[in-house]
């Protein structure tokens, strides 16, 4: 009997010792698969965040590409402008020299000397010519502000005076090359409105509509433009260049 339960009891322990050992392992091996788990979450984690850097690197590439590509734009705008302004002074010492040589740098010459009874001016007819002469010289001499003075001074004095018109042009013309593009507005449209005769409206037409431009108004610009283009003045020529450089 004694020999039977010695023999099953080592039996027990021969079977129940595989299933202690699994046990064992089991938990022994517990934490290991933890540890890996772990492992393999923070490889994703820095995956997801190298992913994340490098979007925000491409995102950042194209952005500076777009700021550079404004950036030349700008400066391709600028640098057009300040040709443009430099057209604009050769364009006036051209006008001005014109006028000089057909006398209209010499106003007083057209009106004659004051020897002869049927062409002699009057005190007041000196005066406004002297006004103008004065006014008109400033211009030339590049004294800007005193020049604006000058003309406002005239047109206060003569408002329907001979140089009236011109006087207009030439504040409109002075603020356009200060960009004050309102006033310069407003000198032409004077003109215009007040003188739809003068010699000098196709001029103030065109460069009206170029403040048109400038101001944003491109479609008052460009019917305006073409007004002036179907002429034949030296403004008709303007007008068409313009219209081809900037609404083609």
């Amino acid at each position: 009997m004694k020999t039977l339960i010695t023999a099953t009891a080592f039996t027990v322990i021969a079977v129940a010792a595989p299933v202690l050992q699994a046990q064992v392992r089991v938990v022994e091996s517990q934490p290991l698969g933890n540890n890996q788990s772990a492992n393999s979450g923070d490889a994703q984690g820095a995956s997801n965040m190298q992913a994340e850097l490098f979007y925000q690197f491409q995102a950042l590439q194209q952005e500076v590409l777009e700021l550079r590509g404004l950036v030349e734009e700008q400066a391709h705008e600028i640098q057009r402008l300040k040709q443009q302004r430099m057209d604009d002074y050769l364009d006036l010492d051209r006008r001005i020299g014109e006028l000089s040589r057909s006398g209209g740098g010499n106003p007083g010459a057209s009106l004659g000397s004051g020897s002869s009874g049927e062409s002699g001016e009057t005190g007041d007819r000196v005066s406004e010519t002297q006004m103008y002469r004065d006014a008109y010289q400033l211009l030339r001499d590049r004294e800007i502000e005193q020049s604006i003075e000058a003309f406002n001074a005239y047109l206060d004095a003569y408002p329907q005076g001979n140089f009236a018109g011109n006087s207009h042009y030439w504040l409109g013309e002075i603020y356009l090359l200060n960009e004050d593009l309102d006033a310069a507005q407003e000198w032409f449209e004077k003109l215009l409105r007040e003188f739809p005769d003068d010699r000098k409206r196709a001029d103030a037409q065109y460069k009206l509509g170029r403040v048109y431009h400038q101001q944003g108004d491109e479609q008052r610009a460009q019917q305006l433009l073409q007004d002036v283009a179907s002429g034949t003045s030296d403004a008709a020529r303007l007008a068409r260049q313009y219209l081809q450089d900037n609404f083609q």
